[in-house]
Parts: C-alpha cells; sequence; structure tokens
C-alpha cells in the first residue's frame, strides 16, 4: 500500500510541474535573436541584437581589414494600417573592432528589423 500511495504522490507532483511548466511558458513573452551580416571583401561584420522594451543593444564583430571603415544602417520597421513604416540610423565600425551600441526606439511599435551595408538603400532613401 506505501508503495501505490508513493507512486499515486509521485505521479501527482510530476502533473503538477508539467502543468506549471505550461502555464508559465506561455505567460512569459517569446524573445527571439536575432542577426545579419555585411561582407567586405572575403571577410564579414557580424551583427547580433535582441529586443529590449524601449532599446535594442546591437552587438557587432568585425572581421574585416583592420581599420578599414564599414557604413552600415540599421533598419527598423513598423506596421502602420496596410503598409511597413521604416526608420533608419547609421551603424559604422572599423576593422579589427568589437563592441555594441544601443539604439532607442521612434515610438511604439518600431522594431529592429536587420543591418544592411551602406547608408543609403532602398529603406533608408534619407540618409
Amino acid at each position: 500500500m506505501r508503495k501505490l500511495a508513493l507512486l499515486g504522490t509521485t505521479l501527482a507532483a510530476g502533473a503538477l510541474l508539467t502543468t506549471l511548466g505550461a502555464t508559465g511558458a506561455q505567460a512569459s513573452p517569446i524573445t527571439a535573436q536575432s542577426s545579419s551580416y555585411v561582407k567586405c571583401g572575403k571577410s564579414n561584420v557580424h551583427f547580433t541584437w535582441k529586443e529590449g522594451w524601449s532599446s535594442t543593444k546591437i552587438y557587432f564583430n568585425n572581421h574585416c581589414t583592420k581599420g578599414k571603415l564599414i557604413r552600415a544602417a540599421v533598419v527598423s520597421r513598423n506596421y502602420r494600417v496596410d503598409h511597413y513604416q521604416y526608420w533608419c540610423r547609421p551603424l559604422d565600425t572599423h576593422g579589427g573592432t568589437k563592441g555594441n551600441k544601443k539604439f532607442g526606439s521612434p515610438d511604439d511599435g518600431y522594431h529592429v528589423w536587420k543591418v544592411l551595408a551602406g547608408h543609403k538603400n532602398k529603406y533608408c532613401k534619407v540618409h
């Protein structure tokens, strides 16, 4: 009888932990880390980021020739009614460096979408 009672208690505890785990996973928001890169000859500049509440910190690791300036643009986007609106900011790095830069959001709804080569592209026409 003791073995049955112990087995029943163990099964009940396992079911409770499974339920709590499932509930906890649904309650917390899912945040994914994103990455992008910009080519510079045979090497790349790697960018990674994870969305923050009101800002995003972008980490970079520049494998390009030491001292070479690599121009890039951080493209944020926001869906408005029936189209996307884009907001771009420059992020320049020098070859052979690592670091990070923090970017704030102009208003609610804008999120870092990608990092592109150069300051001018089809999303960043003003810079």
